[in-house]
Order: C-alpha cells, then structure tokens, then sequence
C-alpha cells in the first residue's frame, strides 16, 4: 500500500509540474528526490525491497500469476494427490460394492430403492461444496488456507466410517443412513480442499499433468479397492481399511502442502449473502464456466448408471457371486483409465481439453451398447475395460477444464465447489431416473433363490439408454466454450 501511495505522489507531483499548478510542491517534492528519473529509480528500487521483504516473510497462497508458483517434483505432485487415491478408492468401492451389498441386507425387499437413496445422499453431501470452498479461499489459519478444512475433515469423516461399520453390525438402518450422511459431508469437505490446494501450490503450466495424476490417483485407489474386495476384504472389514487408507492419505496430502497462509489482516467477515451466492453461477457473465458446470452434471448422470452394475451381473450375465464379478470388472475398468491418465492429462495440453471429452464420451457410449449385447462373463469385462479408458480420458480433463474456466483465481475453492455440486445434481438425478426406470421395464416379478426381485434386460437396456444420451448432452454441452481448448 506504502508503494501505491508513493506512485500515486510521484504521478500527482509529475503532473503538476507540466500544467505548472503547483510549482511549490513540485519543487519540494524533486528537492527530496533529486530529479525525475532518481524518483523513478527510488520508487522501482523501494518496490522491489517490499517485494523482496514481503516474500521471505509471507506469500499468498493462491496467487493469480501462476509464475508466481515453482515448478513441483513429481514425487511432489505426488504427494499433493496422494489425498485423490482415498478419495477415489472409497466412492467407488462405496457405489459399487459397499452400499448394495447394504442395500440388500438392511432392506431386502427395497434394495434397489435403498440403493436411490443412498445414492441421493451422497449427492446431497456435495452442496456443502460451495460453502467449504468460500470459507476455505478466506480462511486465515496458521497452517493456510486449505490444509485446516483436509485435517478436521478427516477428523469427522473417520470416527463416522466406524460409526458405519457398528450400524452395519447391528442391521440399523436409521444410524446407518445418518453417519453414512456425514461421512459423505466429511469426505466432500475434504475434497474441496484438496481441489483447491492443486490450484495455489500447482503452477498452470503443470495443470496437464497434475489433473492427470489427479485421474491415475483417483482411479488407481479404486483399482487397489476392488482389489482388496475381490481377494480378501468382507463387508465388515472393508469399513477398516477404509479408515487406514484415509489416514494414511491425508497425512501424506498435508505434509506435501506447502502453503504459506494468508495475512491475518485480509481476513474478510462472511456475509449471508456471500453463501447464498455461493451455488449461483452467472450464465452471462460467467457462460464457460457455467457449460462446464452443465457438462459435468450430464455426464455423471450418464455414468450413474454403472451403480447398478451389481444387479446386472446377477440377472443378465448369471454370475454365481455378483460381487467378485464386479470387483473385476471395476478393476479391469479403473486399470484401464489408471494407464490413460496420466499420457492423457499431458496430451490435452497440445490438442485442448474438449477434444478428450468427445472422445471420452464416444468411447463410454460404446461401451454401454457393448452391455446391452453382453452375455457373458469375459464380454462385459472387455466392456468394462473400454469404459474405463473412456473414464480415464474424461477425468484427465475433467478439473483441468473447470480451472481453465474459473471465473476468479481469488475465489477458486468456491467455484470448484459450485462445479463439484454438477456431480451432486448428476449423482442424485441419475439413480433417480435409472432406478424406477429398472423397475418399471425391468420388474417381471421374478426371485432369486434368496427371495430377492430379479430383473429383465429390458429394464438393464433402458437404464443404458438413458446414461447413453445423458453422456452425449454432456459432450455436446462443452463445444460453444470459448475460454479452453
């Protein structure tokens, strides 16, 4: 501020000398400075000691000059993902395993429709995104500005998994749905740290092949988890190593952080207003950003549809053990987009990121026609392979396109926050669409040897064709952005 000011005198006392309407000041002013060009000089000089003083003392944490940031290690970006391993272990294991296995045990008769619900709440969880993100971009903590909302998160999210496990135990639905909430909220909290640290400590000219690690993390936890599902993990059990991957992860995230916090004296008071603000993206003023919000909210309705997968097994394909069937194939999938990732993530910065979502979602339309066809065991797995690729590409662009179109680099865990509820409104949606849409063409009144209602193709093909054309509106959503490749 000291050095505005001066500029500002500097250009005052200039100006006053040409129009010659306020001699004396001028004089004065160049007695103390010597001439024009020493004032020039003094004040350049003075700028870069601030500077200079400013930066051995304290930086921002989320400067807007991405210059402004060095260049990372790979073993440190790394690191800085470490938290996107947990993350994607638990949300795919937690939809495609833990919660209709679930379903079936705490509702026999309504599983499916537990499985909805399930579903919808952890799309509900999402809206504390916005919220997160506008406290996170003004939080003045010693230790910065997101590392505060990863570690209490943590310290919410993991008591309730245990909570999880103890209302399983006990077949209680009701303690069952209110900490799975909360360990759903934690988890989202956490993630929008996470987001938000990847764009003040990663320079843009890194963004490529730090959302690349993003995507191979994310998809190699769930790879790793349906692993340790398909070979040893129970249900019972799984909750376990769902807490010792998520400590593991996050102490690895936060001691990667290299953050500097903020001034305590640019502390901003939070307003009522601001929140409310908080889940509005201006459709003008902020178009791009707004196609990407819609973009990612379609596409997650379209992939919802693979929540079902375990259902599917068991009705069309005839596996004798659903669950082991689609451990393998969640993880020839995610194997599959694990290898994409990263190659993908460098490669959209030479051809752009919309490119990669149109191929992404070519690839994931073709693979839900491939399981339309598929009757047996080792076809649907070659599907889930070539859908995994197609997931893989898309997630190695998927947040490189939301920073690409941020409408403040000053606000961005907001925003990414505002852009995570497109995976909530996607989430809830989908199920809610897919799940009466099995019943209603699928629901023959048929049972298996356990009692539980099985369902036809019918049912299975309809459910795909709705995730096909919600994957399609998605890709074409992204082609007017103007803002990113």
């Amino acid at each position: 501020m000291q050095t505005v000011a001066r500029k500002q005198d500097m250009i005052a006392a200039e100006t006053d000398k040409r129009n010659g309407a306020s001699a004396e000041k001028s004089h004065a002013y160049y007695q103390i400075a010597g001439d024009e060009e020493n004032v020039a000089e003094s004040v350049a000089n003075d700028e870069i000691d601030e500077e200079e003083s400013d930066a051995s003392t304290r930086r921002r944490s989320l400067p807007t000059d991405s210059g402004k940031v060095s260049d990372k290690t790979l073993l440190h970006l790394m690191g800085i993902n470490a938290f996107a391993f947990a993350y994607g272990l638990l949300i795919a294991t937690f939809g495609l395993i833990t919660l209709p296995l679930e379903s079936e045990r705490l509702w026999p008769q309504k599983h499916a429709f537990l499985l909805a619900i399930f579903l919808g709440l952890c799309g509900i969880s999402q809206l504390s995104g916005p919220v997160a993100g506008y406290f996170s971009d003004r939080c003045v903590h010693p230790s910065g500005k997101r590392s505060p909302f990863l570690m209490y998160g943590s310290l919410i999210g993991i008591p309730s998994l245990y909570m999880l496990r103890w209302a399983s135990e006990h077949k209680n639905l009701a303690v069952y749905l209110v900490f799975f909430l909360i360990s759903m909220l934690a988890l989202n909290v956490m993630y929008v740290a996470y987001s938000g640290a990847l764009t003040d400590i990663v320079n843009e000219n890194q963004r490529g092949t730090a959302n690349g690690l993003m995507g191979a993390f994310t998809v190699l936890g769930a790879s790793v988890g349906f692993g340790c599902f398909s070979y040893f993990l129970d249900l019972q059990s799984g909750y376990y190593f769902y807490i010792w991957v998520l400590t593991v992860a996050v102490a690895i995230s936060l001691y990667a952080y290299d953050e500097v916090p903020l001034d305590p004296h640019m502390y901003q008071a939070w307003s009522g207003k601001e929140i409310g603000e908080c889940y509005w993206v201006d459709r003008v003023g902020h178009r791009d950003f707004y196609l990407v919000f819609v973009s990612r909210t379609l596409y997650y309705m379209g992939i919802s549809a693979q929540t079902f997968m375990l259902f599917y097994f068991r009705d069309i394909i005839g596996s004798s053990d659903p669950q082991t069937d689609v451990s393998y194939l969640a993880l020839c999938g995610q194997l599959a987009g694990a290898v994409v990732c990263v190659p993908m993530g460098m490669l959209s910065n030479r051809l752009g990121r919309k490119v990669l979502v149109y191929i992404s979602s070519a690839i994931i339309i073709a693979t839900y026609v491939m399981f339309m066809f598929c009757r047996t065991r080792n076809a649907a797995l070659l599907a889930g392979a070539l859908y995994g690729i197609g997931n893989g590409t898309y997630l190695s662009v998927d947040y490189a396109l939301a920073c690409d179109t941020l409408p403040s680099a000053e606000n961005a865990a907001r925003y990414l926050g505002i852009w995570g509820v497109g995976a909530f409104i996607g989430t809830l949606f989908g199920p809610l669409l897919i799940g009466p849409s099995l019943i209603l063409f699928g629901d023959s009144g048929n049972v298996d040897e356990f009692g539980m209602p099985t369902y036809d193709i019918d049912g299975y093909i309809a459910a795909l064709v709705i995730g096909c054309v919600s994957i399609f509106a998605g890709a074409l959503v992204v082609a007017p952005i103007q803002s990113a490749r």
